[in-house]
C-alpha cells in the first residue's frame, strides 16, 4: 500500500460497501507512478471478488485534478539509462489495470474533474459511469512529449465520429465536459460541488438489487440535478472542418491541411499549432496506430500499444520531449527527426515490433 492511493470502505444502510479509491498525489496532479498503479491494481483485485463490496468510486484529490496522466519523469530517467525492463514494467502494470476497469464485473464510477489527461483518461476509458465536472479539463497531448495515445486509445478513438479521435491525438486538442460528453469520454454531468452528496447517496441506497440499476439511479438523480449547466462544444462546432482536415489517406497532407487551415478561433489555432510544433515521430506513430488498430479488439489495442510505448521510450523522443517540458522547460524539443519527411518506412515499422 502507499499513501498516494487512498483506499475506503463506505459502509452503506443496507450493510453492503462502497469502495473508494483516491488518487492522493495532489502535488503532482494525482499523476500515476509505479507504486500507484500497483495499489490500484492490487485493491481492485481484491474487491472484485469481496460480495460486500457493491461498487467502486474513483477520484482525485483535491480540486485541480482527477489524473494529469503517468509519472513521465520516471520514464525519462528510464531511457536515459536504457532501462528497458522498468519501462515495460510501468507500462504492463498499467494496461493491465486499465483492461480490468474495462472487464470489471462490479459498476465503477469515475469522478473525472479537473485536469484528466492521457493515464488518467485510461482509468475512465473503462468505467462504468464517467463523471464529466463543470471543471473537466481532458486531452490526450502525448506528441508534446514524444509518445503517442496509449491506455486503450487506440480502441477508443478509432471509435469516434468524423475522425476526430486522430484530431485528439495529432493536436492534444483540450476537451471540457460538454466536448467530453459528445465524444462518449464521458456519459454523465455533475457539477463537482456535488461530489460529497454522490457518495453520500450511494451510502444511502439499498444494494439488495442490481448493483447497475442501483449505482444508474443515484448517478442519474445528480445528473439531472445539473442539467442545463454544461458549456457548448467546441468538438461539435468544428466537426465538419475537423472532417474535412482529417481526410486524407497519407499524414502529410493531414498536417498539410492544419498548416493552412483558416481560423479566427483561438482553439482551433492551438490545437493545429500544437500537432506542428509535436514530435514528427510520434505523429507518424499516432497515425499508423490508429490505421492499424482501426478493427482491433481491446485487448489486441493493449497488446500493440505495449510494443509502441516500450520502443517510444526507449528509442524515441521521450527522453528529449519530457525534458524541454517538464525538466528544463524551454519548450525548445530537438526532435530525433525535424520533419515526417526524414522518417523512412523502416524507421517507422520499427517501432510496431518488439525486438528479442
Amino acid at each position: 500500500m502507499t499513501d498516494k492511493v487512498l483506499c475506503e470502505e463506505l459502509k452503506t444502510v443496507s450493510n453492503h460497501s462502497i469502495g473508494v479509491l483516491t488518487l492522493n498525489a495532489e502535488k503532482s496532479l494525482n499523476s500515476l507512478d509505479q507504486e500507484m498503479i500497483d495499489c490500484l491494481l492490487d485493491q481492485l483485485t481484491e474487491w472484485q471478488t469481496d460480495s460486500r463490496i457493491s461498487c467502486i468510486f474513483i477520484q482525485g484529490a483535491g480540486d485541480k485534478a482527477f489524473c494529469a496522466g503517468g509519472d513521465v519523469r520516471s520514464l525519462r530517467q528510464a531511457a536515459l539509462s536504457q532501462d528497458e525492463a522498468t519501462v515495460k514494467c510501468f507500462f504492463e502494470a498499467e494496461y493491465q489495470l486499465d483492461y480490468l476497469l474495462h472487464t470489471y464485473q462490479k459498476p465503477v464510477v469515475c469522478w473525472g474533474n479537473g485536469i484528466v489527461m492521457g493515464g488518467g483518461l485510461g482509468l475512465m476509458f473503462g468505467a462504468d459511469f464517467r463523471i464529466a465536472t463543470n471543471t473537466t479539463m481532458m486531452a490526450m497531448p502525448e506528441i508534446t512529449i514524444g509518445l503517442y495515445p496509449d491506455v486503450g486509445a487506440s480502441w477508443v478513438l478509432n471509435k469516434m465520429p468524423a475522425r476526430i479521435g486522430l484530431f485528439m491525438g495529432l493536436t492534444g486538442c483540450r476537451l471540457n465536459p460538454a466536448d467530453a460528453k459528445y465524444l462518449g469520454l464521458a456519459n454523465r454531468f455533475i457539477d463537482h460541488a456535488f461530489r460529497e452528496n454522490v457518495l453520500q447517496s450511494l451510502q444511502q441506497a439499498d444494494w439488495q438489487g442490481n448493483a447497475y440499476q442501483i449505482t444508474h439511479n443515484v448517478i442519474q438523480h445528480h445528473a439531472d440535478n445539473s442539467a442545463g449547466w454544461l458549456p457548448y462544444s467546441k468538438i461539435r462546432e468544428h466537426r465538419d472542418i475537423i472532417s474535412q482536415l482529417m481526410d486524407h489517406p497519407f499524414l502529410k497532407d493531414v498536417l498539410a491541411d492544419l498548416e493552412q487551415v483558416s481560423t479566427d478561433d483561438e482553439w482551433l489555432q492551438k490545437a493545429s499549432a500544437t500537432a506542428l510544433k509535436g514530435s514528427p515521430l510520434s505523429a507518424a506513430i499516432t497515425f499508423e496506430q490508429l490505421r492499424r488498430s482501426r478493427h482491433y479488439s481491446l485487448k489486441e489495442a493493449f497488446d500493440s500499444e505495449l510494443i509502441l510505448s516500450i520502443n517510444c521510450t526507449i528509442k524515441g523522443d521521450v527522453a528529449e520531449g519530457v525534458r524541454a517540458l517538464l525538466v528544463d522547460k524551454d519548450q525548445k524539443p530537438e526532435w530525433k527527426f525535424s520533419s515526417l519527411a526524414e522518417i523512412s518506412s523502416e524507421t517507422l515499422e520499427s517501432f510496431f515490433v518488439l525486438e528479442s
